[in-house]
């Protein structure tokens, strides 16, 4: 990876930030015979994609599970047509139970596949088999009305604005309530809403994405920050870390290149902003944009992430072929009204996932690395900006240790033992993705897109500035799948649609 590129022409695309939307970008342009430069405020490369290592062992940077990557299968296509698919060692989650979901004195498997979930759902719900049956018919109408969630698959008409009402009120008007509503919806921490602001369309689109298919990535042996740099490497693209860009070069509301923090200016044909959209409004002549579309970037986030990376006893870990939801009522939204976990809220939920444990030599490791989180306001995530600037050494670390603790005693729930089995390696917050990912308030899944004000929340990804678009979770739909298709969408438009289409679709099985 070029640590510097002479600024000797003009560039085809300057690409801010080397997250999973900024890179597949970068790469499907590269493919194109552009010259792509990504550049990359932080030391590392990756985004939320990132991994680090503590106490002799590699975590992850967030949650990297990816769904639906069999052959034929939505991600696949994307993942293939990128030249990811080599480079990863994809680690399949258990077929029998991928999910399992733990409820007070209640706990429930979720295994891969609609029709294998629908009976084991029958199962533990005879009562309730019609709406059931109902709930799955309507997931398959739904996806196969949406364009390029499948780029094989191209509807009539896409139909994504006649889903976008509350889930809560869908699940209500097809007879489904009680415990059965509760495990329905109890992935939200995948897309960071509660039922009611959930939009019907993006509650289907993250379930069917992990009911095909689940996998972990072997990140000891192919980290999947690495993957994506050499992808875009592999077609001439290059990348530049601690290169921050400290503002636009704009002329006639035209973008022509950037200026970083040590006044180096690059010119460049057009520019790609990844990170959240509200940070353009830093880097760019405050007169560009109308006070209403600068609302709309400062509009409500998805709530943050506080985490704990633990080094599970292997033998002692039940969550090594699956990832676990640990909830400590049967009211799943009550997570998203908690504001003061660092004083007496309970959690509310706390989500577990291991990443695989062989290291490159195929030798499997004594412990497990775990990821445990939990989500955590906007207005905490403020105050924990405040201490961290003001003390990081002190009333920081405290309350850090003090939701450490709360997040071990939430696992006892349904891991007794867990304080025997498990050595804390690393604690991080909300301010820890906003400082080094510069992700708004810290949240995880970006600007929220709720039922009430979906079209709110969606931003065309090109700009009013020419030559400046922009990608991202925030432009799309969350988490790894949304991230791509957003860019995705941005290339169709630079592009062609029909063009790169064809070549994402046309890529061998």
């Amino acid at each position: 990876m070029d640590k510097y590129m002479p600024n000797k022409h003009m560039i085809d695309t300057i690409i801010i930030g080397s997250g999973i939307s900024g890179m597949a970008a970068g790469i499907m342009l590269a493919k194109e015979g552009e010259q792509v430069l990504v550049l990359e405020q932080h030391s590392v490369t990756g985004g939320l994609t990132q991994t680090y290592s503590r106490k002799g062992m590699i975590f992850p940077t967030g949650v990297h599970r990816l769904g639906s990557l069999q052959p034929g299968q939505p991600l696949w296509y994307y993942f293939k047509y990128l030249g990811l698919l080599d480079r990863l060692d994809l680690v399949g989650l258990s077929n029998d139970c991928f999910e399992r979901f733990f409820f007070p004195s209640d706990d429930y498997k979720v295994p891969v596949g609609q029709e294998q979930y629908q009976h084991k759902l029958h199962e533990y719900f005879p009562d309730h088999k019609k709406n059931i049956a109902r709930y799955f018919k309507d997931l398959k109408t739904v996806i196969s009305n949406i364009s390029m969630y499948d780029p094989s698959v191209t509807p009539l008409k896409n139909r994504s604005l006649q889903y976008t009402g509350s889930l809560k009120k869908y699940l209500e008007s097809i007879g489904i309530s009680g415990r059965l509503k509760s495990l329905l919806i109890a992935n939200s921490p995948l897309y960071g809403l509660s039922s009611d602001e959930c939009p019907l369309l993006t509650h289907f689109l993250v379930s069917d994405s992990y009911l095909n298919s689940a996998f972990r990535i072997n990140e000891t042996n192919t980290p999947f920050s690495k993957a994506l740099v050499d992808c875009l490497e592999s077609h001439g693209g290059n990348v530049r870390v601690n290169a921050r860009v400290k503002q636009l070069v704009i002329k006639d509301k035209t973008a022509t290149g950037v200026m970083l923090d040590n006044n180096e200016i690059i010119q460049s044909k057009k520019i790609v902003f990844s990170g959240h959209p509200s940070l353009i409004l830093d880097i760019c002549p405050p007169e560009l944009f109308r006070p209403v579309f600068r609302k709309r970037l400062n509009q409500a986030n998805t709530p943050g992430l506080f985490g704990l990376a633990l080094k599970w006893k292997k033998n002692r870990c039940p969550f090594r072929e699956n990832d676990a939801y640990i909830y400590d009522s049967w009211d799943v939204d009550d997570q998203y009204k908690r504001h003061e976990i660092m004083k007496d809220d309970s959690l509310g939920m706390v989500y577990l996932s291991a990443l695989p444990n062989k290291n490159p030599s195929g030798i499997t490791n004594k412990n497990i690395a775990v990821t445990a989180l939990t989500g955590i306001s906007g207005t905490e995530t403020d105050v924990l900006q405040t201490l961290y600037k003001e003390s990081k050494d002190d009333k920081y670390k405290r309350v850090k240790n003090k939701i450490a603790e709360k997040i071990l005693n939430h696992i006892k729930q349904a891991c007794p033992d867990v304080h025997a089995n498990v050595e804390i390696a690393d604690i991080y917050s909300s301010a820890t993705f906003a400082r080094y990912t510069l992700t708004k308030n810290g949240s995880a899944y970006g600007i929220k897109k709720t039922a009430q004000h979906f079209l709110g929340g969606m931003f065309s990804p090109a700009t009013k500035v020419k030559n400046l678009f922009l990608t991202g979770q925030s432009i799309g739909f969350s988490g790894i799948h949304g991230s791509i298709v957003s860019s995705v969408n941005l290339c169709r438009m630079l592009l062609g649609k029909e063009y790169i289409t064809t070549k994402i679709i046309g890529v061998k099985k």
